[in-house]
């Protein structure tokens, strides 16, 4: 079902997924205890069991802003896109289930969007590094500039949970039929920078991430395949892909999904062998780590990945952690 939009309007799209209640509970009175008070939240329940659903029933008994959504288990981008469908706020904003926001964050948010009539806007978060450094970044017509600029910067520009978008933005995203959970952020942030023409920074941490759960939710699976629907989503963009965002994209995202893909098994390696080993000759190319380099190197001449990089996925959680 779609809806008309409402001016002045913020709606929160919370995906939510077996969340343990104290995280759902302190995700949720953060929104309530918001000083901007013009915003609903669509609580989408994707497929969870347990006590999910009594608690998302709660709050939406409790206020009417809240809104309940019961869905199939889908992942986390589909479970967006149902937020979205049943939303009717001027502006997007989105928040993951065990997060939490600043008690300002929509009314400062929606100041500064407002003010600079920006097609989003971001702010600072407690895992957002030297993200003030992007608070100079002069917005260009280069859509491909813009694009090289956040896959550089990817761990500060490619999440949706710290930014406000304009709904006629936003709805210009497409949800791929795909049950994903990784890489979720970046799929749709590039398609928003993409149909911006301008963004603006608030220099205050407004969002509270918690990490402690990525390690129960990284599968390499997820990253092979959220690295391909982004490779398809950028290659639409352009007839030939730029060098700059090809440069990055194959230097950072492509060669993680490589290292990935070489962990699967043979049935489901096969499953993504089409679309992501014909890259493997110019991810090897532009590679500047030296050891990836040498281990995607020897997979392409059907020798696997030295059994020290298979089985070191703890070093490599922590490259994300870091990178994504």
């Amino acid at each position: 079902m779609k809806y008309a939009k409402q001016k002045g309007l913020v709606s929160i799209i919370v995906p939510i997924y077996n969340t343990p209640e104290v995280n759902l509970r302190e995700c949720l009175d953060s929104i309530l205890a918001q000083t901007f008070t013009n915003w609903e939240a669509i609580l989408v329940n994707d497929g969870s069991t347990g006590s999910t659903e009594k608690i998302i029933d709660e709050y939406a008994e409790k206020d009417s802003r809240f809104i309940a959504v019961h869905k199939q288990n889908e992942g986390t981008l589909l479970s967006r896109k149902a937020g979205l469908e049943n939303s009717k706020g001027e502006f997007i904003a989105n928040i993951d289930h065990d997060d939490i926001y600043d008690l300002q964050f929509l009314e400062k948010m929606y100041a500064k969007i407002n003010e600079t009539n920006a097609d989003f806007v971001y702010c600072d978060h407690n895992n957002g590094g030297n993200i003030s450094q992007l608070s100079d970044y002069e917005w260009s017509t280069d859509i491909s500039a813009n694009l090289a600029c956040a896959l550089s910067w990817q761990e500060l520009t490619l999440l949706t949970w710290d930014k406000l978008i304009r709904r006629e933005v936003y709805t210009k995203v497409c949800f791929p039929d795909a049950y994903l959970t990784f890489l979720e952020d970046q799929v749709q942030m590039v398609q928003v920078i993409r149909h911006s023409k301008s963004a603006a920074f608030v220099p205050e941490c407004l969002y509270f991430r918690k990490l402690g759960g990525l390690s129960s939710v990284l599968k390499p699976v997820l990253v092979v395949k959220g690295t391909i629907i982004m490779k398809n989503i950028l290659e639409d963009f352009f007839n030939v892909l730029p060098e700059n965002v090809k440069k990055i994209f194959y230097n950072e995202f492509a060669a993680h999904a490589f290292h990935c893909y070489y962990l699967l098994d043979k049935k489901t390696r096969a499953e993504f062998k089409n679309d992501l080993e014909p890259l493997l000759p110019e991810v090897i190319k532009i590679q500047t780590r030296l050891n990836l380099k040498i281990c995607l190197f020897l997979a392409s001449k059907g020798i696997e990945f030295p059994i020290t990089l298979r089985d070191n996925m703890i070093v490599f959680r922590d490259m994300l952690r870091r990178k994504w």
